[in-house]
């Protein structure tokens, strides 16, 4: 069942799909304001899930912060894929090199067949 987490300009859903896979789409800004609840919600979808699809393609900032919490993510679920497709936040990942250590992809669809992979 999706559960829904809204507040500090990010609104975050997580649903579960084909009863392996978890997705959490997140819309809004990743910053000092919402990492709190990032941080929660990606916590909680490790717990229920082996794979996890982080769809962050209607993000329109994203800070160091959520960038230490995805990378966080990955050493706890390996099987992590992570939609981007923002360019400002595309350019995080890539002056960071969070993208060379994150599965970064395109589209969900790409992204949830490499977590399954």
């Amino acid at each position: 069942m999706p559960h829904s987490r809204g507040g500090s300009g990010l609104t975050l859903l997580t649903s579960v799909r084909d009863d392996d896979l978890v997705l959490v789409t997140a819309a809004g800004e990743i910053d000092a304001a919402s990492i709190g609840d990032f941080r929660t919600v990606l916590a909680q979808a490790c717990v229920v899930g082996d794979k996890l699809v982080v769809d962050l393609s209607r993000v329109g900032f994203l800070s160091c912060a959520g960038l230490r919490v995805l990378e966080e993510t990955s050493r706890t679920r390996p099987s992590l894929a992570v939609v981007v497709t923002v360019p400002l936040v595309l350019r995080v990942f890539d002056v960071t090199g969070a993208g060379e250590a994150l599965d970064v992809r395109p589209g969900l669809v790409e992204a949830c067949a490499a977590a399954r992979a």
